[in-house]
């Protein structure tokens, strides 16, 4: 397995990865925002790939000089359980780390049990929470 930066020319890999997550990993009651080639041009954008075949990916948000915040992890269901995930978060803290970042942090949504279980045995903590409230709530 390879873990590398994602180039344009992994656009269309990076589009059905992001594609995938989206319809698997959604909490919310609003849709999940679309893939745009900006996600690869402005944020770090990290791809594994097996055999030259796409099988994960993770994005990191680094408009803070102190975190970066990952979004958009993601590994193909059939290789989950091989290390992706965590060699994708192993790298990306590397990246963080190599550019001046002390911080890696995430939000995951509180009903993705397998995703706040695989965080926190990585060593995250609960620091902060995401509200949300329909807007006619507020009105």
């Amino acid at each position: 397995m390879e873990i590398r930066r994602a180039i344009e020319a992994d656009s269309d890999a990076m589009r059905r990865l992001w594609d995938n997550f989206s319809a698997e990993a959604h909490y919310t009651p609003y849709p999940s925002s679309p893939f745009v080639p900006a996600l690869l041009t402005d944020h770090i954008a990290l791809i594994a790939e097996d055999d030259g075949q796409p099988v994960g990916t993770v994005y990191a948000n680094v408009s803070s000089p102190h975190f970066g915040f990952v979004f958009g992890l993601y590994t193909r269901p059939d290789v989950r359980r091989r290390g992706i995930a965590r060699a994708l978060m192993r790298e990306v803290a590397t990246v963080l780390r190599d550019e001046g970042r002390e911080y890696v942090v995430l939000s995951v949504d509180t009903p993705n049990e397998g995703a706040r279980s695989f965080y926190e045995r990585l060593g995250f903590t609960d620091a902060a929470r995401t509200l949300r409230a329909d807007v006619d709530t507020l009105l």
